[in-house]
């Protein structure tokens, strides 16, 4: 197995993905959107190298794409197989769906009755299956609502906190997921933010849950070449139509509140 590596920005680079592939490599998967700093991946230009090599299958993690970014983005004709989760769009947790391209085959994940197309067999989750429907259905009906607003709200908390000369900003705006914004306070932990912000009832994260809780600094963030000490400061705003303007200027004046009061620890 090899790992793709990344830029400076966070984006996959193509030509060194290309460097990695060997005649007996059978699988690439990539994750459309980061779910760290919020990075769109370049699965077209991906889709593109693998053109001319159907022995490959190619997999795209779209958890965080789905309903954010437009599917066009990162279900391309290219693309053989795409895994979801259903809490990425308010559906149930523990529910999640896969995508299989017309013609491909998959070996069953459970054998036995023959459930869901033989792929998974078991009793169906049935409540899960069908609020995991409607809560897709409804989230892509807003989709191109969700980008705007989102984007909008980003872009004004990206645009205050490049204000603080201790903060450093890990996602961009351009070719990035409108609803995640990663930051940190040089000097301050993530989770010492994280646990300030719980004080005043606003919740973020340190990056994803699952570096939060193996105690790790974002492995993306790593990837990327950012120091280890920087790394650990990195927490991550999620965005959703659940938030408004009023919750950006309460999160703005609590954030000032934050960083004078851990300027001692800087």
């Amino acid at each position: 197995m090899d790992f793709a590596p990344v830029d400076k920005a966070g984006f996959v680079d193509v030509d060194k993905l290309a460097e990695l592939i060997r005649p007996d490599t059978t699988l690439i998967s990539i994750m459309a959107v980061n779910n760290e700093i919020g990075s769109i991946q370049p699965i077209q230009k991906i889709s593109e190298l693998l053109a001319d090599k159907p022995t490959i299958s190619f997999h795209v993690d779209a958890v965080q794409a789905v309903t954010k970014i437009p599917t066009a983005a990162y279900l391309t004709d290219r693309v053989d197989f795409a895994t979801f989760s259903s809490h990425k769009f308010h559906g149930v947790r523990g529910v999640g769906f896969v995508y299989i391209k017309s013609g491909k085959k998959i070996s069953p994940l459970l054998t036995g009755g023959g459930q869901e197309s033989d792929k998974r067999s078991t009793t169906e989750n049935l409540a899960g299956i069908a609020a995991t429907a409607k809560a897709l259905r409804l989230s892509m009906e807003k989709q191109e609502v969700f980008a705007q607003r989102t984007a909008h709200m980003k872009k004004i908390l990206f645009e205050e906190l490049q204000k603080y000369p201790d903060v450093v900003i890990f996602s961009d705006m351009e070719n990035f997921a409108p609803h995640i914004l990663t930051f940190g306070i040089k000097g301050v932990r993530g989770e010492v933010v994280v646990h300030a912000f719980e004080d005043y009832e606003i919740y973020i994260s340190t990056t994803s849950a699952c570096s939060s809780k193996a105690g790790k600094p974002a492995g993306t963030l790593i990837a990327m070449g950012v120091e280890k000490s920087l790394a650990q400061t990195a927490v991550r705003i999620s965005l959703d139509l659940d938030n408004d303007m009023s919750r950006m200027e309460q999160f703005l004046t609590t954030f000032k509140i934050i960083y004078e009061k851990t300027r001692k620890v800087r």
